[in-house]
C-alpha cells in the first residue's frame, strides 16, 4: 500500500509544451494553460517530481545550445585576436602575458556549465541533499 500524504503536493502541467512546473497547495487554481495535478500519494508526487526533473534538464539542454550558438562564435572571434596580438606582439614580455592570459582562460570555470535539480523536500532528504 503506498504511503498517503496529508499535505497534497500539486503540479502543474501544461500539456502543448510539456512544462512542468511545482504548483502551490491544493485550495489555488492553476495559471491559465496548466492543468493541476494533485498528487495523493508519495508514489505519484514522486513520479510527478521526476517529469519536473526531466523537463527542467531539457530546458536546461535547450538553453545551453541557444547560448552556445550566440557566444561560441565571439569566443572563437576573441581567441583568434589574441593569437593574431600574440604573433604581432612587440616584445616577449607583451607575448608572453598573452600567452598566459590564454592558458588561464582554458583552465577557468565555466560558470554556465553548473546544473541545478529540484526535489521535494522529502526526496531531497532521501537523496542526501
Amino acid at each position: 500500500m503506498d504511503a498517503r500524504l496529508r499535505k497534497k503536493v500539486c503540479f502543474w502541467y501544461n500539456g502543448t509544451s510539456g512544462e512542468i512546473r511545482m504548483g502551490l497547495p491544493e485550495e489555488y487554481p492553476a495559471i491559465r494553460g496548466f492543468e493541476k495535478i494533485v498528487c495523493s500519494t508519495a508514489h505519484e508526487a514522486e513520479i510527478w517530481s521526476e517529469r519536473m526533473r526531466r523537463w527542467e534538464l531539457l530546458k536546461m539542454r535547450m538553453e545551453d545550445e541557444q547560448r552556445e550558438m550566440i557566444e561560441g562564435p565571439m569566443r572563437a572571434e576573441l581567441r583568434s585576436h589574441i593569437h593574431h596580438l600574440m604573433a604581432n606582439a612587440r616584445n616577449n614580455m607583451n607575448r608572453e602575458f598573452l600567452r598566459r592570459h590564454l592558458e588561464l582562460y582554458d583552465r577557468r570555470i565555466d560558470k554556465t556549465q553548473f546544473k541545478r535539480t529540484s526535489y521535494l523536500h522529502s526526496e531531497a532528504f532521501e537523496h542526501g541533499r
